[in-house]
């Protein structure tokens, strides 16, 4: 098995547009979150502005701040990710992680941060499974722990073999491990065309 690390999978060739574009299904608008406001915040007025430049429709016209009530096509998360690095961060997908760690901590409320550390990494990621049934209309999650080691296993999507997707997923796993208060890393695991594992230690 071929362990893949952040700057492993940032490194693979982006799929183009057509084949992005034609990933079936949605996800919940939860996902981008406040995207348009972060952006904002980070890096100016004229940030939004310029990160829909490079979005083709029906995603430059999505609203700054997405919920859990709002419906996106399922590679819009790809899509927004890849325009704000390649408009902001020069094509660096690696750089992202710190910045993704640190809106996922200003995006939870303080109730969330909370629970977060009171439930430790060992029950966070063992209920991972329950809200991403929710967050996409395709695929499906299962978590597995051992010890100080889990694994997060996404199968049934053909987005799920997307590099970008797959190294936002490594990120969300980083992101979680901070919420809860622990150190750790976390690397991927291709196991098929329409699946992904994230595997982490802490």
């Amino acid at each position: 098995m071929t362990s893949w690390t952040v700057e492993m999978l940032a490194a693979q060739p982006r799929w183009d547009p057509a084949r992005l574009a034609a990933v079936p299904g949605r996800c919940r608008g939860d996902l981008l979150g406040p995207w348009g406001d972060n952006l904002t915040k980070r890096f100016g007025a004229a940030a939004l502005p310029r990160v829909r430049a490079r979005l083709v429709p029906p995603l430059d016209q999505m609203r700054a701040v997405q919920t859990s009530t709002d419906w996106v096509p399922e590679y819009a998360q790809v899509a927004v990710t890849e325009a704000i690095v390649d408009e902001f961060l020069g094509g660096d997908l690696a750089a992202l992680g710190p910045l993704f760690v640190e809106d996922a901590r200003t995006n939870v409320s303080r109730m969330h941060r909370l629970l977060a550390r009171s439930i430790g990494a060992s029950r966070a990621i063992r209920i991972v499974p329950k809200p991403f049934r929710k967050l996409y209309e395709r695929g499906s999650a299962e978590a597995t722990v051992d010890g100080r080691r889990g694994r997060l296993s996404f199968s049934g999507s053909v987005l799920f073999a997307n590099p970008t997707w797959r190294v936002l997923q490594l990120f969300s796993v980083r992101a979680l491990l901070e919420l809860t208060g622990s150190t750790g890393t976390a690397v991927g695991d291709d196991t098929g065309a329409d699946s992904f594992a994230a595997i982490v230690s802490w």
